[in-house]
C-alpha cells in the first residue's frame, strides 16, 4: 500500500528531488536491479524515514525516476518548435519538413546524451509488470498530447505558406493515430539502445523524421 502523501513542503520536495535524481543517476550506472534504498538514500545524502515520506518502496522511486527523465526529451521538443510557435505574425512560415526534423534531432538527441539510462528506462520499466506498463503508458500519451498539441498549433501557420500546399486541410492528428505514432518510434529507438546504437539515436532522425511527415500526409487527406 502506498504510503498516505504528507503536505509538501519547499524542503520535503527538494528531498523528494534529490531521491528522484539519484535513482536516475544509480540506475543509469547499475541498472534499477542493482540498486537499493540504501543506495539511493546515500547518493542523495537523506535519511531512510524521509524516502519512506516520499515513496512506498524502491519501485515507486524508480517509476517516479522513469516520469522525470521522460520530461527532458520532451521539453527539448518544444524549445525546438518554439522559435516557430512564438513568430510574429509577419514572420515567414516555417518550411513543414525543417521543423518535424528538427523536433525529431532535439528529441533523439535528449535521449542519446545519457545512452545508458534511455536503454535502462525503456527496457526495465516493462519488468515492473502492470505499474510499470501504466506509467509507461501515461508517459507515451503524454507525448502524443504533445504531438498532437504542436500540430494543431502548427497546422494554420503551414496552410498559410506555400511550401506544403496538400497539408492545407490538416488542422490535427487524431489521438489514436499520435498514440501509434509515438509508439513507432518509441520502438525504433528501444531497437537500437538495445543493439548497442544508444550513443547513435540521430542517426534515427531521417526515418522518424519521414515517418511523421507520411502521418501528417496521410492525416491530412482521409478521403485518399
Amino acid at each position: 500500500m502506498p504510503v498516505p502523501a504528507s503536505p509538501v513542503t519547499p524542503s520535503g520536495a527538494a528531498h523528494r528531488d534529490r531521491l528522484v535524481e539519484a535513482m536516475i543517476g544509480l540506475v543509469a550506472d547499475r541498472g534499477y536491479a542493482a540498486v537499493t534504498v540504501a543506495d539511493v538514500v546515500a547518493s542523495a545524502r537523506v535519511s531512510k524515514r524521509t524516502f519512506y515520506q516520499h515513496f512506498a518502496d524502491r519501485e515507486d522511486c524508480f517509476l517516479a525516476a522513469y516520469v522525470a527523465a521522460a520530461e527532458q526529451p520532451l521539453t527539448r521538443i518544444a524549445e525546438a518548435v518554439a522559435p516557430a510557435v512564438d513568430a510574429g505574425p509577419g514572420a515567414p512560415t516555417p518550411d513543414l519538413g525543417d521543423e518535424v526534423a528538427a523536433a525529431t534531432r532535439a528529441y533523439l538527441a535528449a535521449l542519446a546524451e545519457k545512452p545508458a539510462l534511455t536503454r535502462t528506462l525503456l527496457t526495465e520499466i516493462s519488468g515492473l509488470g502492470p505499474r510499470g506498463w501504466q506509467v509507461r503508458r501515461e508517459v507515451l500519451n503524454r507525448f502524443a498530447d504533445q504531438l498532437s498539441a504542436l500540430v494543431a498549433l502548427g497546422a494554420a501557420r503551414w496552410a498559410a505558406g506555400a511550401s506544403v500546399p496538400e497539408l492545407v486541410g490538416l488542422n490535427g492528428i487524431p489521438r489514436p493515430t499520435a498514440v501509434a505514432l509515438v509508439g513507432g518510434i518509441n520502438e525504433l529507438v528501444l531497437d537500437a539502445v538495445e543493439d548497442g546504437r544508444g550513443e547513435r539515436l540521430l542517426e534515427l532522425a531521417p526515418t522518424v523524421t519521414d515517418l511523421v511527415l507520411a502521418v501528417l500526409d496521410r492525416a491530412a487527406r482521409p478521403d485518399v
